[in-house]
């Protein structure tokens, strides 16, 4: 395997979430959730399986990406309604297991490359970000964010990304890009906040990531229709598209960013 391969795989995804990690600590919660929701580790994976695929298999794969994030809604709404009984421990492994179940339902469904239901999940996430989840009193101090948690959402994003790529062969392109967007940083990330910040914390850092992920879809939306064309053009504009996307969703939905954060 070619050096700029591993490059992607131990450097790429990590060191974007760690970066998106540190500007959390400025701009709090939301931020954070929703920085984390953009394709920090899908598009590494995808640009990984494209150096090592073949462009047609990475085609597959992001065609796929859109309709899999249908099931991070799930995992969000799941997490949320579950954190006001359960702590972190309980409340995010049976999130997962709902996110895993709607995401292979999907692909058992053969609707791992609608169209439209990958176009239907950009206003769905909207919704479900301004509309599912409840609204509760943010904590009035500054969230902290330990460095241990740094360096497990690094670790996390590095694992997600070998796993990933290491199985895409016996997954298959569809089912690697259902998958390419399971929420790995949205278990770390919740998990501390839930534990040191309480739940209002955590519903702004999920409203944030539901707002990110509006990027990530768009993202791959543009990029798994035109890569088999026009690669490098597909990349500038599914990079530009999912960008501006994100910008949009931030700057109509400020009070994501209401709480600030603090480094130890």
């Amino acid at each position: 395997m070619s050096d700029a391969v591993w490059a992607v795989k131990l450097l790429a995804a990590p060191a974007l979430i760690g970066l998106a990690s540190i500007a959390g600590r400025r701009w709090g919660p939301g931020a954070a959730g929703m920085l984390g929701g953009l394709p920090l580790v899908g598009g590494p994976v995808v640009l990984t399986l494209w150096l090592t695929e073949g462009v047609d298999y990475a085609a597959q794969v992001a065609q796929s990406a859109p309709a899999g994030v249908w099931a991070n809604i799930v995992y969000m709404l799941t997490l949320a309604a579950l954190s006001a009984r359960w702590r972190w421990f309980i409340a995010i492994p049976l999130a997962w297991a709902c996110y895993l179940a709607a995401a292979l339902l999907l692909h058992a469904a053969g609707l791992a490359q609608s169209l439209p239901l990958g176009i239907a999940v950009v206003p769905a996430l909207w919704l479900a970000a301004h509309r599912g989840l409840p609204r509760v009193a943010m904590p009035s101090s500054p969230v902290r964010l330990p460095h241990v948690e740094l360096l497990a959402r690094v670790a996390a994003a590095a694992a997600l990304v070998l796993t990933l790529t290491g199985l895409s062969a016996h997954l298959g392109a569809q089912l690697t890009g259902v998958l390419s967007g399971a929420p790995v940083a949205a278990v770390v990330i919740p998990a501390f906040t839930l534990a040191n910040a309480g739940r209002g914390a955590l519903l702004a850092t999920l409203r944030g990531f539901l707002l990110g992920l509006m990027g990530f879809s768009v993202f791959f939306l543009i990029l798994g229709r035109g890569l088999q064309h026009h690669a490098a053009l597909a990349l500038v504009a599914a990079l530009a598209g999912g960008a501006g996307t994100g910008l949009l969703a931030a700057r109509q939905s400020r009070p994501a960013f209401a709480a600030p954060a603090t480094a130890d």
